[in-house]
C-alpha cells in the first residue's frame, strides 16, 4: 500500500459501496472459482472449460448498467468498438450459501475476491429482452476507475455465458 489514502479510509469508502449495493442493487448468486481449481485452469490457458473450475456460491447485490453510454465508457478507460459491454458493480462482501468454504458457516457476510471466470446468476425478470434465454452472465475483465491499490470501486465486463458446465 502507498498511503496516499489511509486503510481505515478505504475500508469505510467500501462499506458506503455495499451499502449503495442493498439499497439500489438487485438479487443474484455469484459464484466465485476456488482459488486452487482457478490456478489449475491458468495453466490451461485458452483450453480451460467451466468444468474446470469449482465454484463457491455467494448470495450478493449487483448494479448492472445494461447499455452505458459511450462518454461513460471513454471515462472508465474503456474503448470499445461496436461492442457495449454490460458494466456491473459488485458488493466487497458477500452471504455464503454453501458450508463447503473454509471457516464459513452459511448465512456468514464475508469478505469476496471476486475474479475473472466467476459469474453471476439472476432472476429472469431483471434481464432485458435483447438478452432473452441467458440467466448467468461471466465476468471477462476488471476495471479499476481509483487509485491503483486502494481500490475503492470496481467494476467488472460482463457477458452472457454462454458454456456451462
Amino acid at each position: 500500500m502507498s498511503l496516499m489514502i489511509p486503510r481505515e479510509t478505504i475500508d469505510q469508502l467500501r462499506n458506503y459501496i455495499d451499502i449503495s449495493l442493498n439499497g439500489y442493487g438487485i438479487d443474484c448468486t455469484l459464484y466465485i472459482p476456488t482459488n486452487t481449481t482457478y490456478s489449475e485452469a491458468e495453466k490451461l490457458d485458452v483450453f480451460a472449460t467451466p468444468s474446470d473450475y469449482n465454484f463457491l456460491p455467494y448470495s450478493a447485490k449487483v448494479f448492472i448498467q445494461w447499455t452505458p453510454s459511450i462518454w461513460r465508457l471513454k471515462k472508465l478507460g474503456l474503448f470499445t468498438e461496436g461492442q457495449i459491454p454490460i458494466l456491473a458493480y459488485l458488493p466487497n462482501k458477500a452471504t455464503v450459501l454453501d458450508d463447503s468454504s473454509a471457516g464459513s458457516d452459511v448465512g456468514d457476510e464475508v469478505e469476496v475476491d471476486i475474479v475473472q471466470h466467476s459469474y453471476i446468476k439472476l432472476l429472469p425478470e431483471y434481464i432485458p429482452d435483447d438478452q432473452k434465454g441467458v440467466e448467468e452472465f461471466e465476468i471477462v475483465d476488471l476495471g479499476l476507475p481509483n487509485f491503483h491499490d486502494a481500490a475503492i470501486t470496481k467494476i467488472y465486463k460482463l457477458t452472457p455465458r454462454r458454456v456451462k458446465q
